[in-house]
């Protein structure tokens, strides 16, 4: 057993790659969302182009940077104790 592992807590790094997983998901699935939101306002004929993309920011981009913020906690967690 080498000291690395030692080092590691098992249920911090199952923890955090629960983490990783849900924000990991909440980006692609906020993205996904965001981006059919736009296709279609485009294919549509929208009026104000502009004001469909700040729309898709403000209401797609907050969850995809909690998801972000909540992926990089994810990925700390499942860090060794002394690369921290």
């Amino acid at each position: 057993m080498s000291s690395d592992q030692d080092r590691r807590d098992p249920v911090g790094r199952l923890f955090g790659a629960l983490l990783m997983a849900v924000g990991a998901l909440m980006m692609a699935l906020c993205g996904l969302c965001s981006l059919a939101f736009i296709v279609s306002m485009v294919g549509s004929g929208g009026g104000d182009l502009g004001g469909m993309l700040l729309l898709a920011l403000v209401f797609g981009g907050v969850p995809i940077g909690v998801g972000f913020g909540i992926f990089w906690l994810g990925r700390r967690l499942r860090r060794p104790k002394a690369d921290r």
